[in-house]
């Protein structure tokens, strides 16, 4: 009784810790940031930009982005994914496309590859996997401006963002430069991962770019043999759910931890892309539950402009 009183009391500590970190964050940068954000661009042809990101690595980040534009593309929209990981870009292993070299337009654009029903592009595909990147944040934003603005995505009902971890330059660049329809913000039930996430939450919502909710990856183990469920990276799902409610944001997915999903997507052929698989179902529910949150923020804000 008495240790499940002490770890009650050690949550509700931390949950309180958490939340009074992010507002204390969110009122530094009301008061600061905002009087410095310049105009944001749209990107011409593209309907709708979802960032997914992560505040600390080894979440699974990139695998949730991966797997959430390839089952946008499966509902038959036309779907981008642009890798903004300059340090450390997956996509090119994830997808299959690890070819080096990117073709370009008579206009000097960047064109895409297309594989599993998308269109992606990394700046792994331009450089060795050996050769380490000792840039500095300006050459960094730099890189990231012209990933933006010189590809030739054509029409694109979605783009998807796969972002670095943390709150950093690429994160600042992308936010002052262009307008985004929504975040997601992928973590772990760790309790490590739930303290990042409140800096994550916060700092979209201080650069006004709606939270669409909180992913929780790698949520459980389920075993083979006996099909309980273990919960290997301590937390818990309340954990992340009261987070969630206390930040004002949604819970809008829990993904298992699934070996097989990692070894595909080592193979650069991603769960989603694999017609009948059902270990894609969950990205596939992540899918259209983007898309309900999407449109209803459309929604909003027209109703806004009509009210203005």
């Amino acid at each position: 009784m008495l240790s499940c009183f002490a770890s009650n009391l050690s949550k509700s500590v931390f949950n309180k810790s958490c939340i009074a970190l992010g507002s204390l964050f969110r009122n530094f940068h009301d008061n600061h940031a905002k009087n410095f954000l310049p105009e944001k661009i749209e990107l011409p042809n593209v309907s709708r930009v979802i960032a997914v990101s992560s505040c600390k690595g080894g979440v699974g980040k990139s695998t949730v982005a991966t797997n959430l534009a390839v089952s946008l593309g499966q509902l038959n929209l036309r779907v981008g994914l642009l890798d903004l990981d300059i340090y450390g870009p997956s996509i090119p292993m994830l997808l299959g496309t690890t070819e080096k070299g990117i073709n370009v337009t008579n206009e000097n654009k960047f064109i895409p590859i297309k594989k599993h029903g998308i269109s992606s592009i990394s700046i792994g595909n331009m450089i060795e996997e050996s050769k380490g990147l000792i840039w500095r944040g300006p050459l960094v934003s730099g890189v990231v401006k012209q990933l933006l603005n010189d590809t030739d995505w054509g029409e694109l009902d979605y783009l998807v963002l796969d972002l670095p971890p943390g709150t950093g330059d690429t994160q600042i660049t992308l936010a002052q430069t262009l307008k985004m329809d929504a975040s997601l913000i992928v973590t772990t039930p760790q309790r490590l991962a739930l303290a990042d996430v409140i800096r994550g939450v916060e700092m979209f919502k201080t650069v006004e770019v709606p939270v669409a909710g909180i992913v929780e990856n790698m949520s459980w183990f389920q075993c083979p043999n006996c099909n309980t469920k273990h919960n290997f990276m301590g937390g818990d799902a309340q954990s992340v759910k009261d987070i969630a409610a206390k930040l004002g944001v949604k819970q809008i997915a829990q993904l298992p931890y699934v070996p097989e999903i990692a070894i595909s997507s080592d193979r650069g052929v991603p769960v989603s892309a694999q017609l009948g698989n059902q270990l894609a179902q969950p990205y596939f529910g992540l899918a259209n539950r983007v898309i309900e949150i999407v449109t209803e923020l459309r929604q909003e804000k027209e109703k806004e402009k009509e009210k203005n």
